[in-house]
């Protein structure tokens, strides 16, 4: 399984990594940390953003799907048999095996008449990234993106791509963005609390919510 042999290379590679000791508080830590975090994805991003770069990325989060041979299904309420158990060997961030955690929920939630969108990531019958949407009062937000840990890009799951002369990726969490963009009302809301998440709304054309001070507030209309 493909999956498995991403686990054995990521595991692989963080046993051979010895890094040395650094000091945190020094001049040389301090000035490192600001450059990695220049040179994030959603920083350059940001200095490169257009309808033309995010077209871009749209059409290389096609290509991924196809290239990779990824599934997308979505579920709605009306469907909420659709939404799958998570399996043993899976490693997500909010939902854990079999009934624990927030993909798990959305059934019973759903048959409590919440107005969900849930979309699905599949590769070789192995769920491997899942989306939560939902209606609130007439407004639409996105609750949870979340990618099994051996499936994300810095697992080597991805497709680069240039803009600007640049190097981009996208991965499986962008194919749970695009997909719930193409079945939920605008516009959509999201809190994106981490950078790289936020590098992936800001990618498919999120902006930040000017009605809001706080910079993880991004929708898309």
């Amino acid at each position: 399984m493909k999956r498995d042999l991403r686990k054995q290379a990521f595991i692989k590679k963080s046993e051979n990594s010895f890094p040395e000791p650094v000091d945190i508080f020094s001049e040389e830590a301090i000035q490192h940390a600001f450059e990695e975090e220049e040179r994030s994805s959603e920083r350059r991003f940001d200095s490169t953003v257009s309808p033309r770069a995010i077209q871009t990325v749209f059409h290389a989060t096609q290509q991924f799907q196809s290239k990779e041979d990824l599934h997308v299904t979505v579920t709605k309420r009306s469907r909420s048999t659709g939404v799958p158990e998570i399996p043993r060997n899976s490693c997500f961030k909010y939902s854990h095996y079999w009934k624990d955690g927030s993909l798990q929920a959305c059934s019973t939630r759903m048959e409590n008449a919440e107005d969900l969108t849930v979309a699905l990531v599949w590769e070789e019958d192995l769920l491997v990234g899942y989306g939560i949407a939902t209606m609130k009062n007439g407004k639409c937000e996105i609750e949870i993106i979340d990618v099994d840990f051996y499936s994300r890009r810095e697992a080597g799951l991805a497709r680069t791509f240039q803009i600007s002369g640049q190097s981009f990726q996208v991965g499986v969490g962008h194919l749970v963005v695009h997909a719930l963009l193409q079945e939920c009302p605008r516009p959509i809301h999201v809190d994106a609390t981490h950078s790289s998440s936020r590098y992936i709304f800001k990618s498919l054309g999120f902006v930040h919510d000017e009605l809001s001070s706080n910079p993880c507030i991004l929708k898309k209309d």
